[in-house]
């Protein structure tokens, strides 16, 4: 909400000329910048799970427990160097406490005035009340305060469809591991796979940022945040369509098919069946994919 507010105050284009040439500063493009490179960052360091996982198979998993323990370690040790150096605004209060208030005035001044013709939204009713004990900000803030929590309320219906987003994505370190326990890895561990996920977006993320976006906007297309939303909606479907026929192929290939037959108790048993793991690939790149795209929507 607070990063909404702010955009809306400085929704201006500004025409800069740099070196000779004209240079267009929006910010609501900057901010997106800022957002993907950030996104990117993250993804970067999400590569470190390549080391971790071989290091679980191959070493033990302490080990592979205390190298983000050392890393988290060093983050810690840059806060505290550089904490003087940092803009610490002082806590003012949980804003989830606060909405629950002014949901609770709304509603009791609803019913204590009635309808009233000239409020369009129940929240407004809040507005109605005075400065007391209970909201101790200005008229000016708190009226503000309620039409940030309008639009967030507002933005809500849109996250609703997101738990059958993150239902399909989370395959990733559930049913998409398991399923590569069932195929041929070779020597890696089944659940290496899942860099492949950071891997396209830390190549995907800069193309889209410099390519495919700057070119959308010189042919004045506007895509736009529930536009983004659906296509990624849709390429995680196709994912997960993918993933669907792969099982269908590891079932149908030996020694074990479909797993139904009693497994074999000693060693020199085979517990996968003969396909390669490499069939898994266009799953976790559709779904990052879908994820570089929903990322797009968190600056909205």
């Amino acid at each position: 909400m607070i990063l909404s507010r702010k955009k809306q105050a400085i929704q201006t284009t500004v025409f800069l000329e740099i070196k000779g040439k004209k240079k267009i500063v929006h910010p609501q493009v900057t901010i997106q910048s800022l957002f993907n490179w950030l996104y990117w960052a993250m993804n970067l360091a999400s590569l470190s799970s390549l080391l971790t996982t071989n290091v679980e198979k191959y070493h033990s998993f302490w080990l592979a427990y205390l190298i983000p323990l050392i890393v988290f370690m060093g983050a810690i040790i840059v806060l505290v160097v550089g904490r003087q150096r940092y803009i610490r605004a002082p806590p003012n209060g949980s804003l989830l406490i606060q909405a629950f208030r002014v949901i609770k005035i709304a509603f009791r001044l609803r019913w204590k005035l009635g309808k009233q013709d000239h409020i369009k939204h129940i929240l407004d009713y809040a507005k109605q009340a005075q400065i007391s004990d209970e909201i101790t900000q200005t008229n000016e803030k708190m009226n503000e305060f309620i039409d940030d929590l309008k639009q967030a309320i507002y933005a809500c219906r849109v996250f609703t469809f997101y738990p059958i987003y993150w239902l399909c994505y989370n395959q990733m370190v559930g049913n998409l591991t398991s399923q590569a326990a069932q195929m041929n890895v070779g020597p890696l561990p089944n659940d290496i796979l899942q860099n492949i996920d950071p891997l396209v977006l830390i190549i995907f993320i800069p193309i889209f940022e410099k390519i495919i976006y700057p070119s959308l906007r010189r042919l004045n297309i506007n895509f736009k945040p529930i536009l983004r939303i659906t296509c990624g909606f849709i390429v995680a479907s196709l994912a997960i369509a993918w993933t669907a026929i792969v099982q269908h192929l590891i079932y149908s290939t030996g020694p074990n098919y479909s797993f139904t037959t009693e497994p074999c108790s000693t060693s020199k048993c085979q517990k996968f069946n003969n396909i390669t793991v490499a069939w898994q690939i266009p799953s976790y790149f559709l779904i990052a994919i879908s994820r570089d795209v929903q990322c797009r929507f968190t600056e909205h």
